[in-house]
């Protein structure tokens, strides 16, 4: 009996510091400027500007993640706005592959740090592919990712397909990025379908 009556004693307390625990996380969580997961919960509030480019990016790593490149932009490219890139999409090392990340800029609605351009990084909305595309491609999983972003994009932005361009094929880019196997107009033809 008296150890029914410490039990029922406890668990009321014990649900609220659980409680209490789990509404501090989803605080701190909501304060975080690292990236989340696409879809309906990320939309942003902020309406959203006007844009006229796509850019795809590879990392040139072999992992990775929003949170990872997030951290590199800001401790060794001292970015103050983290991650340069408005969408990350994992290749099962580092994130799930084919998940899409959505980035603290695309929220905010704020000029990218990736193309090195001004114009691009204006103007341009920024997709990193985690991977190496210069000897290998990209999985399937992320280039369905890529073709689902880019067309809700495009239909969102009114980008057409032929302002979706890879890194390297900007005026003045001295990169292979995405990647010498990762093939554009592939990419473009596919986008111009429906």
């Amino acid at each position: 009996m008296r150890i029914r009556m410490m039990k029922d004693v406890w668990a009321p307390s014990a649900l609220i510091l659980v409680q209490a625990a789990f509404a501090f996380v989803i605080m701190l969580d909501g304060c975080r400027a690292s990236p989340r997961p696409y879809g309906k919960k990320t939309e942003s509030q902020v309406p959203i500007k006007e844009w006229r480019y796509i850019v795809v990016h590879h990392s040139a790593t072999p992992s990775g993640n929003a949170e990872v490149f997030d951290r590199y932009h800001r401790e060794v490219r001292g970015w103050s706005g983290g991650l340069g890139y408005h969408f990350v999409i994992g290749n099962g090392h580092g994130s799930p592959d084919g998940e899409v990340e959505t980035g603290a800029r695309w929220l905010a609605q704020e000029n990218g740090a990736h193309a090195g351009i001004t114009e691009y990084n204006e103007y341009g909305i920024g997709i990193c592919l985690v991977g190496d595309f210069t000897n290998s491609h990209p999985t399937e999983k992320q280039m369905q990712a890529l073709v689902a972003l880019c067309r809700d994009i495009m239909k969102r932005c009114h980008i057409d397909a032929d302002h979706v361009y890879g890194h390297r094929e900007l005026p003045g880019a001295t990169t292979e990025c995405p990647g010498k196997q990762f093939d554009m107009d592939e990419l473009r033809k596919i986008l111009k379908q429906e």
